[in-house]
């Protein structure tokens, strides 16, 4: 574990230069958290543009908004859920009508993303997490981690472990393609379990922290992810074709 630790920390000095810059992304600054479970979900294997216009366009439609430092009021969970529970287990009609958005947890066997949005906030619910506060003094639980991978489409973990990263768990890291392709040419490997690429990710943070004392997990998963995300841009032919990823258990 040592050796891989050393081999990504070297990967990060030399392919990320802005160590020291703090979190700018809009996602990051949510002004309530059914609007980071969207975001959680429906960015998981698309564009993220598409998941950006499903969260703006719900904020414009329902009044909602979407920037924290402009809110004067903070949404609640259940207020969320008042709006989608008259579309229960009418999921395509949720989908096209309320979201505008008819993309699934995965193209084969996957449910609609909307059903999973309403089904993860329901979770939240029955957890009592209503607000960022409840969020935050939750911490990291197991229970509802597993509560949340029992949804159709979320065994992997990620969009949990996403929802941890906006709602401002600051060592929450989202293991998905990105960042585990970058941890993965790190290594020099071509098969890597998820949750060994967020460990890898936490440790390396913890090394680089004297130098950078604000690199949480949270924000170097956040560098990992835009400089991949241009790579790819970059490479588009070539975009993690040759490497596997093993799924978190």
């Amino acid at each position: 574990m040592t050796e891989d630790i050393d081999k990504l920390v070297a990967h990060i000095r030399q392919t990320l230069s802005d160590l020291r810059s703090p979190l700018s992304d809009a996602a990051y600054e949510y002004a309530a958290i059914p609007l980071c479970v969207m975001d959680a979900v429906f960015s998981i294997g698309v564009r993220y543009e598409s998941t950006e216009r499903t969260v703006r366009d719900w904020c414009i439609r329902y009044g909602w908004e979407i920037s924290r430092k402009q809110a004067t009021e903070e949404h609640t969970v259940t207020e969320f859920l008042k709006i989608l529970e008259p579309y229960e287990n009418r999921w395509r009609e949720m989908a096209t009508e309320v979201f505008k958005n008819q993309q699934r947890t995965s193209s084969k066997s996957g449910i609609l993303k909307a059903e999973a949005v309403f089904k993860f906030c329901k979770v939240l619910q029955r957890f009592g997490i209503e607000t960022f506060a409840d969020a935050l003094k939750s911490g990291l639980r197991q229970d509802l981690r597993l509560a949340i991978k029992r949804i159709s489409g979320q065994g992997s973990g990620i969009s949990y472990n996403y929802l941890l990263i906006l709602v401002g768990h600051e060592d929450a890291v989202k293991p998905d393609r990105m960042l585990t392709r970058f941890v993965a040419n790190a290594l020099g490997v071509s098969d890597l379990r998820l949750e060994v690429s967020a460990e890898l990710v936490r440790e390396a943070s913890k090394s680089l922290r004297a130098e950078f004392p604000e690199l949480t997990p949270r924000l170097l998963d956040n560098k990992i992810w835009k400089f991949q995300r241009e790579q790819d841009e970059k490479s588009p032919g070539t975009c993690g074709s040759a490497l596997k990823f093993s799924p978190a258990v």
